[in-house]
């Protein structure tokens, strides 16, 4: 049976990607015009769906921006819920949105935003043979912690544990791991009360994360020179540590550019200071050569 053509359908909240799954999809709409000079396709983190947008799409809907944000596989209203897909699906699907939005908005600038392990997937996609058609990539609080920058027990532990017992649900304990992605508690709140959310994983989640943050770190260095590219991170990220950003930060060419937000967390689109970072992923959208507003500096370990 021939699957159906991809396709964004707002009114079903639906993205038929290439296979015809139907993914889920939030779109906010420019306001003020039909003909948006920017689009913006936005990739979720994990565990996460396409609400991650929730703040940051409408303050860009504000400034004639629309945004296409979908539920990756395994996440939100998308297939297959809490089972990770495979890498090169996850790209696929990028590739397919990326095509999509061109189609819809040939004249418009395209930028793709990648959250944490969305900017994984982003960053490992545009550092293939086969990038996205899009115009600019922004990482924000990429997930980089691949293999390389995890102690061999833990390497050894999270592979033998997926190779043995793949279903095994993992739930770290509250009383010893607090982490903090955000400092907008009341944001925080209504997410952990989100239906749409995971709250706990399978360790083979975990594992394919894993070589997902590997994969970016190993293609970051293939960044065609054509493609302007912003990489953002929060000074109190806890949830990506900065041994993994260091180690990619490395490796990064030198076309890419970095904003290291002295009280940012790792939800920097959710955090308090949102409209900061909102208002410089806009700046690098029209202009990316251009100053950002807040005036933050490059990462310091660049």
């Amino acid at each position: 049976m021939t699957p159906p053509e991809p396709a964004f359908l707002p009114e079903d909240s639906t993205f038929v990607s290439f296979d015809g799954a139907h993914l889920g999809l939030t779109v906010w709409p420019a306001e003020g015009t039909a003909q948006p000079e920017h689009v913006v396709i936005g990739l979720h983190g994990m565990n996460d769906y396409a609400n991650a947008f929730h703040m940051a799409a409408p303050y860009w809907a504000g400034q004639g921006v629309t945004t296409y944000a979908y539920d990756q596989r395994g996440f939100g209203r998308s297939p297959k819920r809490g089972l990770w897909p495979e890498e090169e699906v996850m790209r696929q699907d990028l590739r397919t949105a990326a095509a999509l939005a061109r189609k819809a908005h040939p004249d418009a600038t395209i930028t793709v935003v990648g959250i944490s392990m969305g900017g994984s997937v982003a960053i490992s996609a545009f550092g293939s043979d086969n990038p996205p058609d899009a115009d600019r990539l922004i990482a924000s609080g990429p997930g980089l912690r691949g293999w390389g920058a995890m102690n061999f027990l833990y390497r050894a532990s999270l592979w033998a544990s997926t190779h043995t017992r793949p279903g095994w649900i993992v739930r770290p304990p509250e009383r010893f791991v607090r982490i903090e992605p955000s400092d907008n508690i009341e944001m925080l709140r209504r997410t952990w009360e989100d239906s749409l959310m995971l709250r706990d994983n399978r360790i083979d989640q975990v594992y394919g994360l894993v070589s997902l943050m590997e994969t970016a770190h190993q293609r970051v260095a293939s960044l065609s020179p054509n493609l302007p590219v912003l990489l953002s991170y929060g000074a109190n990220d806890y949830v990506v540590p900065p041994k993994g950003v260091k180690r990619t930060a490395k490796e990064l060419p030198d076309h890419v550019r970095t904003v290291y937000y002295e009280n940012g967390y790792h939800m920097l689109t959710r955090d308090l200071q949102a409209e900061t970072v909102h208002a410089d992923y806009l700046a690098f959208m029209v202009n990316p050569a251009g100053d950002l507003p807040s005036h933050a500096p490059e990462w310091p370990f660049r």
